[in-house]
């Protein structure tokens, strides 16, 4: 499977690097870093919304940034 995009988040003072995928209508962030310490999650868009379906997770201010990129991603996408 190819990623869509990739972005890099702001997680506990590190750049890290996260691959985006799209699986059945769920956009799958999945960290480059490979020692795991940086968890993978993923989103549903739900009318205007992402829903973050790994319910705490990760925390707000990552959850804004990835929500961020996917609007990035869905407008450019659409132009």
């Amino acid at each position: 499977m190819e990623a869509l995009f990739s972005t890099n988040l702001a997680v506990n003072d590190a750049n890290v690097v996260y691959q985006v995928f799209e699986d059945q209508g769920k956009y799958v962030f999945l960290s480059e870093n490979s020692d795991n310490a940086y968890h993978n999650f993923s989103f549903v868009r739900n009318g205007d919304s992402w829903n973050e379906l790994e319910l705490n997770k990760v925390s707000p201010q990552i959850k804004e940034q990835a929500v961020e990129a996917l609007n990035k991603y869905v407008l450019n996408k659409g132009a």
